[in-house]
Order: C-alpha cells, then structure tokens, then sequence
C-alpha cells in the first residue's frame, strides 16, 4: 500500500485494474522514467545519488525478470534515497540498507 500512496502523492494517478500485472509493470515503468529525471537533477546539483542509481538499476533488473512488485519495492527505495539527498547538505550520502 505504501507505494500506491507515494504514487499518489506524487500527483499521479493510481491505477484501478485490480492490480493486475500489466497496470502494475506500467506504473513501475513510470516510477522507473520518474527516477531517471530526479537522479539527473540531483546529480546536475553535485549531489551523490549513486544509492539511488543502484536502486533504479535493481528495479529495472526486476522488471526485465518479470516481477514489477520487486521492481516497485526498488523503486521506492530510490525515492527514499533521494528524499534524504534533498534533505541532507549537498554531497551528502546515505548509509541506509534496503
């Protein structure tokens, strides 16, 4: 559920197909295009968003292998990289695990 309301918050619409495959590889494949924008303007910012990339880079991973709930799970984890990248001073990393 967490990952529907990060989409909505985001001002998305979620998808209400009953969480079919399809509506659920789709939204990944958004998150994944939305990613890619915010990690290029952090890192046009200076800012090391290298945990992120490794993130996005697993989600893809993911997708290609057929399972966009993994994919997602990665996805958000990106999302939350970046959001301590914005939070923190520039340049700084994050130490967190997912």
């Amino acid at each position: 559920m967490l990952a529907i309301s990060a989409t909505a918050a985001r001002g998305q619409t979620v998808p209400s197909g009953g969480g079919s495959t399809f509506s659920a590889t789709n939204s990944a494949d958004a998150m994944d295009l939305d990613l890619a924008q915010q990690i290029s303007q952090a890192s046009s910012e200076g800012k090391d968003a290298s945990g992120a990339v490794a993130f996005q880079v697993k989600g893809e991973i993911a997708l290609s292998q057929g399972n966009p709930q993994q994919a997602r799970r990665c996805f958000e984890a990106a999302e939350h990289e970046l959001t301590v990248l914005q939070s923190g001073p520039a340049g700084a990393t994050s130490s967190s695990d997912y």
